[in-house]
């Protein structure tokens, strides 16, 4: 017989758990409109909460590489790169109290849904997986930013898809599909698919879709390590605005913006050179939004969407601050509707636009050195948006709208950037070839240089400049790829396994990849490697193999290395696209094109040991003396400051290290089984303090009792 009350005892407590299990559940769970995720398979990283509101994101732990001159946007503002602040726009709407609106304006948010409405919940999922990497023994443990699931790419060759349905309170639903890719020639851009659905009961009269962007906080991946003096940071309001298109015989549709001379300054500092560090160009990049299309009328059935190239019908440079220009002529208010529609643009006109469009005036364009030359003005932290409208439409019930661009990053290389600077700086820089312009490059006919500018900072500006031909390629490829159904090559897998370690006789790189092998197209792999994590320091290639090279572990012993270095590696597999891909478009056909960059992350380096020796007479100290100010110690990547070398040591000994009146500071035990010579003390005495400057002695002893010792001094 069961005991009742025991029975009635247990019931009671579980019920107490599944209540307290609850309301932990109630707490931890984010409400689907509040989820956020991130893409990180190119050279953009974003940020993206589901309810396409703002929220803010932060990048800069773990792993963002600095060599592959990485934005991560932080999205704390409404103009958004992947579909964020969009604003939807109509007149004469009553809305869900019954008050009428001659005007509304609404984004994701509002009074009615203060944090959005999610029907469909975000997902994330990526291709591929970081591989397992093992650093000298050490497993760099990174967790992956999506979900990895292959099996939900079919069709499509993106390396990373982010999906989420909201709804407008005008009774709009907005699905995103968002695509990245890793494949080389396509990195620098994320796409997004937007269809929008009426699913309410009003036709939508005078409809808009309003978009901005902005290049307001974001974070540089390059730039600071060493970072520049405060004087010469790149100003973030200092820009060239451009809208490439919505002229007579053009059907680009690329808004753009670039880094302007800062007036206020002497000379012309376009590009933000870095006097202090040799002049290099710190600021060279391009970001842009391509309109790969729009559709010209609502439609039912999607064979019935045509592209509309006239659309944007209005750009505009717009601040959330300054925003209509003239509040007497805007008959809406705050709504912003006027600027919406087209009255700002035509305000300050751009020249020769098509006949029914608004297009803004560029601020490069305007034959005005001052990049404040624009109808906003300038102030201290002047935020500028790059806005465009699509419309209008007259939006029926059950009737879609279907909206495609590209938000992308460019420029000139980083490598480039700072030979430019160098050469410049030196007053021996050359003008580089091919340009469409002898001397404007390939700036705007109208741009002006400063006033005060030289034949060399025009040279350097040219250079600069060459970053549109960029722009357009990249805003082609993104055009190419989506016209070709999401279909170009797709790139090959990073290595699943990674394991880097160092030997008295050089660097054992070993690595496994047997998916990329199994690839038609397999075209072998490359191994990249650097000494230091500065940005000034470059990757170079010093291993290259062909289609033969498949094995089920692959090993490489670097043997070119000097001891004591800070090395960093990361190993690609290849492919080769094939000539006749119709799929590729044809600029990039016939070329070898690499897995992943962001998939084989080196945030750990190795110091390469030094051959052992028996001979204690060999043994030395590096740096002798050492001085915390020598700028070869950061060159050999002692970020820290600290470091002494003892080299050509025997397999095992004892280092004693003494002050000069015979004080114990420390004592160290090199025994290495790879029978590695060398041992970097970080110069931290046995109670954990930092040493002084002064004379020090270090005794060397073997087991067997061999005793050998030297001096060295430190200056700190």
């Amino acid at each position: 017989m069961i005991n009742m009350k025991k029975k009635n005892s247990f019931i009671i407590t579980l019920l107490i758990i599944i209540f307290f299990a609850s309301v932990n559940n109630s707490f931890t769970q984010v409400q689907p409109e509040l989820q956020t995720t991130t893409m990180r398979m190119g050279r953009i990283w974003a940020g993206i909460i589901a309810n396409g509101d703002a929220a803010t994101f932060e990048y800069r732990t773990g792993f963002f590489p600095n060599d592959y001159d990485v934005i991560g946007l932080r999205g704390q503002n409404r103009p958004g790169h992947v579909g964020a602040g969009i604003q939807l726009a109509t007149v004469n709407w009553r809305d869900p109290l019954d008050t009428f609106h001659t005007v509304a304006v609404y984004g994701a948010t509002n009074t009615f849904m203060p944090i959005g409405k999610v029907i469909t919940p975000m997902t994330n999922y990526i291709r591929f997986k970081y591989p397992k990497q093992i650093i000298n023994g050490t497993v760099n443990k990174l967790s992956d930013f999506g979900t990895y699931d292959p099996s939900k790419f079919n069709g499509i060759t993106c390396d990373q898809i982010v999906e989420v349905t909201t709804r407008n309170i005008l009774g709009v639903d907005i699905h995103r599909k968002i695509m990245q890719w890793s494949q080389t020639y396509n990195d620098d851009y994320i796409i997004t698919d937007i269809v929008f659905t009426n699913t309410g009961k009003d036709t939508l009269k005078e409809f808009y879709i309003s978009m901005s962007q902005s290049s307001q906080y974001i974070y540089y991946s390059n730039g600071s390590n060493p970072a520049p003096n405060s004087s010469e940071k790149s100003k973030t309001e200092t820009t060239w605005q451009h809208y490439y298109g919505g002229q007579v015989g053009d059907t680009a549709r690329i808004f753009y913006e670039y880094h302007a001379d800062d007036p206020d300054k002497p000379g012309d500092d376009m590009g933000a050179p870095i006097i202090s560090q040799g002049g290099r160009l710190s600021n060279t990049s391009f970001h842009y939004y391509a309109i790969l299309h729009a559709s010209k009328e609502p439609y039912i059935n999607p064979a019935d969407d045509k592209d509309d190239f006239l659309q944007p019908r209005v750009t505009y440079l717009s601040n959330p601050t300054r925003m209509p220009y003239n509040g007497d002529q805007d008959e809406f208010g705050d709504k912003n509707f006027y600027a919406i529609r087209g009255a700002y643009s035509d305000y300050f006109p751009m020249s020769n636009t098509w006949p029914g469009t608004h297009h803004g005036a560029n601020n490069d364009d305007r034959n005005n050195p001052d990049y404040g030359n624009t109808p906003l003005g300038r102030m201290a932290g002047l935020e500028i948006w790059r806005s465009c409208s699509f419309g209008p439409y007259t939006f029926c019930p059950g009737q879609k709208i279907h909206i495609v661009y590209a938000s992308g990053y460019t420029g000139i290389n980083l490598k480039l950037a700072k030979e430019v600077g160098e050469k410049w700086l030196k007053g021996t820089l050359e003008n580089p070839p091919n340009m469409p312009d002898p001397d404007k490059g390939w700036l705007p006919k109208n741009f002006a240089f400063p006033v005060d500018a030289t034949e060399q900072d025009k040279r350097k500006d040219r250079w600069i400049s060459s970053g549109l031909d960029s722009v357009r390629l990249s805003a082609y490829r993104a055009k190419w790829n989506f016209e070709h159904g999401y279909k170009i090559p797709q790139a090959p897998p990073p290595p699943d396994s990674i394991s880097i370690t160092g030997y008295g006789d050089g660097v054992e790189i070993k690595w496994s990849d047997i998916e990329a092998e199994k690839m038609p197209n397999f075209a072998g792999y490359r191994i990249m490697r650097r000494v230091s994590n500065r940005d000034t320091t470059f990757y170079e290639e010093i291993y290259s193999s062909n289609a033969n090279d498949k094995s089920s572990e692959h090993i490489f012993m670097d043997k070119t290395v000097l001891f004591g270095g800070q090395y960093y590696y990361y190993i690609q597999a290849k492919a080769k696209i094939d000539e006749n891909d119709l799929n590729a478009d044809p600029t990039t056909r016939g070329k070898i094109m690499y897995s992943s960059r962001l998939l084989v992350p080196n945030i750990d380096y190795i110091n390469p040991p030094r051959y052992s020796t028996n001979d204690m007479t060999k043994i030395r100290i590096a740096p002798n003396p050492y001085n915390i100010n020598d700028p070869l110690l950061q060159t050999y990547g002692f970020t820290d400051s600290r470091g002494i070398i003892f080299f050509n040591l025997p397999p095992k000994v004892t280092i004693k290290i003494y002050t000069e009146n015979g004080d114990l500071v420390q004592t160290l035990e090199h025994d290495s089984p790879q029978k590695a010579g060398s041992l970097t003390w970080d110069m931290i005495t046995a109670s954990q303090q930092v040493i002084s400057s002064g004379v020090y002695i270090a005794v060397f002893q073997k087991p067997e009792g061999d005793i050998s010792y030297q001096k060295f001094v430190v200056v700190r």
